[in-house]
């Protein structure tokens, strides 16, 4: 089973961002909600920050036996 989840990255620290909509929401399911996330976060943490915010796509393998 291959599966995606979208996050943001600051490019600047490197670091995923989790401040742009709830303060926990760190992973998005749908690539559309995450896009929206950064157009959207101007007002939030500033117009500067948000020029350095990119879409990071992770594709998900499903681990059967982790043992």
């Amino acid at each position: 089973m291959n599966d995606r989840l979208y996050a943001v990255r600051d490019t600047q620290t490197g670091k995923l961002v989790s401040d742009i909509t709830n303060p926990r929401r760190k992973y998005w399911d749908r690539k559309g909600n995450a896009e929206s996330a950064i157009r959207e976060c101007k007002w939030r943490v500033g117009a500067e920050r948000q020029s350095r915010l990119k879409l990071v796509v992770f594709e998900l393998v499903e681990i059967e036996n982790d043992g």
